[in-house]
């Protein structure tokens, strides 16, 4: 957390601190390679057409149009346009000065806006976001009110305002872009849960060990299996088993008493139970009445 950036706890102090611009543009790159570079300020690029990659130490991130990157103060990175495809950019630099009469200050908003606050305290030093056009629309406000030319108090008034409804609104982004990233992690879990349950079903295994399988505590997995798939692990478990034992049953010769044994059921007197259970037939009447049928269909034919 470098002192200038927009995570120094400085401007969340005793004080009131306000967002000072110190750079914008609204440019397009042809065929550009910068070197890295730092600034002692947080920067937003904001991509209008085109593509573009942004370099950090942490990797490359290619942008096009609608993307939008924050990048914090002491931060390496680089910008890359390639000839074929000229990007057009919105940017804003800034760090934070005493707010002198002028409000909101960034303690205000911290203090009155959760997802703010809460945005300060992940304390990434790179986010990349996708826009929804509002972040369009408040930037090219925010650099068109700098170029005006005006000075003194009513163009600070504008300006603060707007990086502060700026500053409020990627934030928002943030979280609803942390939300979806979450959930989508959680869906990949029981997606990989119910994978590992199709590839073992044939074998002695308890919640525990698709729990294992996946990394995450028992508990923790059951619950957001429950919540996706709408059935506990064992239940689904039980319907899989039941499944493969109705096609083992109907379409192959496997003796009734070993079908219990290719579906992972130690007990053929526990299988012969849950079979009649879900489908209200014993394995040996399901088989008969399987065999009727194929019997009743060849003699059509």
């Amino acid at each position: 957390m470098q002192a200038g950036g927009i995570y120094d706890a400085k401007w969340r102090g005793s004080g009131d601190y306000r967002p000072k611009i110190v750079a914008y543009y609204y440019k397009q790159w042809d065929d550009f390679h910068m070197g890295f570079h730092t600034h002692d300020w947080t920067e937003f690029m904001y991509v209008m057409s085109g593509t573009c990659t942004v370099e950090t130490h942490d990797g490359a991130v290619a942008l096009r149009k609608g993307d939008l990157i924050m990048l914090d103060a002491g931060i390496p990175h680089k910008l890359i346009v390639e000839k074929a495809s000229p990007c057009r950019m919105l940017n804003v630099e800034f760090t934070f000065k005493p707010c002198g009469g002028i409000y909101p200050s960034a303690k205000q908003l911290s203090d009155n806006d959760a997802e703010f606050a809460a945005f300060l305290e992940r304390g990434l030093g790179t986010v990349v976001l996708r826009d929804s056009a509002d972040v369009q629309h408040i930037l090219k406000s925010l650099v068109l009110e700098l170029d005006i030319g005006r000075s003194g108090a009513s163009r600070e008034n504008m300006t603060n305002l707007l990086i502060s409804q700026l500053l409020v609104r990627v934030a928002r982004l943030a979280a609803e872009d942390a939300k979806d990233g979450a959930e989508r992690q959680i869906h990949r879990y029981v997606q990989i849960a119910a994978e590992y349950l199709h590839q073992h079903y044939d074998c002695d295994i308890q919640a525990r060990d698709v729990a294992a399988a996946v990394n995450l505590h028992p508990v923790y997995l059951q619950r957001i299996f429950k919540a996706n798939m709408s059935v506990s692990i064992t239940e689904y478990l039980t319907e899989l088993r039941m499944e493969k034992a109705k096609m083992l049953l109907a379409r192959t010769d496997v003796p009734i008493i070993e079908v219990a044994d290719y579906i992972g059921l130690n007990s053929r007197q526990y299988f012969s139970m849950l079979f009649k259970k879900m489908t209200g037939m014993s394995p040996a009447a399901y088989r008969k009445s399987k065999a009727s049928i194929q019997s009743f269909s060849s003699a059509q034919v």
